[in-house]
């Protein structure tokens, strides 16, 4: 967790024209920044930076947001790794608290990176260069492993004796206290340590900013466990990692798609073959963080699972995992007594891209899963139906669970009123951050384009938002959907007199925060002269629109009166009525009555 003032420091104290420039070519047109979209193809430049509003947005692809939105985007950065990616950037010193609220120093984590960083090259070291390391080797190469893949992937070995990395790590002046609780040694008494990874095959985890954070190790001969990853570190945690992600990344990006298998070796061997966008779970069951992580990159995920029943079982369950991070994913099974290593290297990359082709939707999956375990009687329709409602409790994103709840209605018969009832009840809404509106932005259309003009204008001139502002809010002009924002930037005008477009967007999800980066941009274009004009345009619009939902709601009251023979209520709304009428005439006849100037 990065605290709230320093986020804003390290944004303020940013250029965005700078840190976008390490990535594209920009050219000044104006008052703003002109260079080619790096998130869609494009020939004629529409990617738009305003250092003044420290903004970013591309009018070919509607992407847009502040100097961090472009990291995460580009690099693939959760929220705090795009900050310190910043902060590094301008010298910036981050103080940390890890999950348990304890203050993390950040010249003790680079400690910690370095140390990882030099027990992988005695790793590495050990396994191309050491007599011992020629047995690990041959090893690989009676797994079809090649000498580049090996490299490119940084694979070391551990000697089957100790001192090894202890003596290294003294030497080069390294901590070994530092080194015990990275999981790398094993503390033995007062000054004395063991080998934690002895006679293994050692497979560096790397994050995807290309950090080492932990390992894994695989015995070449005999021995229990075949596999020994790191222990929970101040660096790593099991279900917060995927092996190969780092390497996987251009991969990724360049095809759109990840293939999520179980093993190093898997990874390595798709890789080594061409598929260059492998990744593996580190051996365990696909997490909800694993899955947010994917989402940053791609959200074509396929899971490549064997076709025994434990990897039929283990694609079915996985759908909850995918349903809750935001994902719906796909499956594609080996044939039975196969993996991705063994299928690769007898059968070549070809067979092995056909079936990722031809990869079925997990949501389908699961669901033909469920009639071959409850049968298609009416009591098992029953449990069926619980056992989806319950899937679709987890989906936060409503169009999701609509697609969710239509497949399940055309694969199973179910009732479409059963399961979108009980997942309406169910699916809680997504919490905003504390002290932040929930915007709730919507693109522009007929019905809110006085609005959305509307908010251009607050967002540039500072008059706008002091005139109208509690106007809207008074008189309730504006719909939910517009509330949020409106509300935003009155909060902000509050607090410093002026609009801060980056801080405005943070926290947003991306699709808001390109809204009000294109409305921010567009505002420019909108001449002082005329802002006042347009700015009485929008209110005109916005009160007869809500004065004749006023009129619709009376007409109705008054229908119901007349049916149920109440002629008080029915006198009391015509008059209420009749108000509301000569209102909207007077708000039409000043409209459009001739302006007399004063000489």
């Amino acid at each position: 967790m990065i605290a709230e003032e320093k986020i804003s420091e390290v944004r303020e104290r940013s250029s965005i024209v700078e840190m976008i420039s390490d990535y594209l070519t920009l050219r000044k047109v104006g008052r703003n920044y002109l260079g080619l979209c790096p998130f869609h193809s494009e020939k004629t430049p529409s990617f738009t930076v305003n250092e003044e509003k420290g903004i970013f947005h591309c009018f070919g692809c509607g992407v847009g947001g502040n100097v961090f939105n472009f990291l995460m985007r580009y690099n693939h950065l959760s929220f705090p790794e795009a900050v310190e990616q910043v902060a590094q950037r301008y010298g910036i010193l981050l103080p940390r608290w890890d999950r348990s609220g304890v203050k993390q120093d950040p010249e003790e984590k680079a400690s910690l990176y370095r140390l990882n960083e030099r027990a992988a090259a005695y790793f590495h070291e050990m396994l191309f260069g050491s007599s011992e390391g020629e047995r690990a080797l041959r090893y690989l190469e009676a797994r079809g492993m090649e000498t580049r893949a090996a490299r490119r992937f940084y694979l070391g070995y551990a000697p089957s004796a100790s001192p090894g990395l202890a003596a290294f790590l003294k030497k080069e002046g390294l901590s070994l206290t530092d080194a015990v609780r990275l999981g790398l040694l094993t503390e033995k008494g007062p000054d004395r340590y063991g080998e934690k990874f002895l006679g293994r095959l050692i497979f560096p985890i790397v994050d995807p900013a290309g950090k080492i954070v932990g390992f894994g190790g695989r015995v070449i001969a005999e021995g229990l466990p075949k596999y020994l990853n790191s222990s929970e570190t101040p660096l790593f945690r099991k279900g917060f990692n995927l092996y190969g992600l780092f390497q996987a990344k251009e991969g990724i990006r360049e095809l759109d798609r990840v293939v999520i298998v179980e093993g190093y070796l898997d990874v390595l061997a798709l890789s080594q073959s061409g598929i260059s966008y492998a990744v593996a779970a580190l051996g365990t069951a696909l997490t909800l963080d694993q899955v947010r992580i994917l989402r940053r990159f791609t959200k074509n995920v396929i899971a490549l699972f064997d076709g025994d029943e434990a990897g039929r079982k283990a694609a079915a369950r996985s759908l909850e995992v995918f349903a809750q991070g935001g994902l719906l994913g796909r499956a594609a099974f080996l044939p039975e007594g196969e993996d991705p290593d063994s299928f690769v290297r007898s059968h070549g990359r070809q067979p092995v891209e056909a079936m990722i082709d031809q990869a079925i939707p997990l949501a389908d999956y699961y669901f033909g899963w469920l009639e071959e375990r409850y049968g298609k009687s009416l009591e098992a329709k029953g449990q069926i139906a619980q056992e989806v409602s319950r899937v679709l409790a987890l989906v936060q994103n409503p169009f999701e669970r609509d697609l969710l709840v239509r497949r399940a209605v055309d694969s199973l018969g179910i009732r479409e009123e059963l399961l979108r009832g009980y997942g309406a009840r169910k699916a809680m809404p997504a919490t905003p951050a504390p002290g932040r509106v929930a915007l709730g932005l919507p693109a522009p259309g007929r019905e809110d384009l006085a609005e959305s003009f509307l908010v251009v204008l607050m967002l540039r001139f500072p008059s706008v938002a002091e005139r109208v502002g509690p106007q809207l809010e008074v008189e309730g002009l504006l719909s939910p959907k517009w509330k949020g924002i409106v509300q935003g930037i009155l909060m902000q005008r509050k607090e410093g007199g002026g609009v801060d477009a980056a801080r405005l967007v943070q926290g947003l999800p991306q699709d808001q925060a390109s809204q009000i980066t294109a409305l921010m941009l567009e505002g420019e274009r909108v001449p002082e002269a005329e802002y006042e004009k347009v700015m009485e345009d929008c209110l005109f619009f916005l009160q007869r629109r809500h004065l004749r939902e006023q009129e619709k709601e009376l007409r109705r009251a008054i229908r119901i009166a007349e049916e149920k023979k109440d002629e008080k209520t029915k006198k009391e709304r015509m008059l209420e009525w009749q108000e509301i009428a000569q209102r909207k005439r007077q708000l039409e006849r000043a409209r459009f009555a001739p302006r007399i100037e004063s000489r």
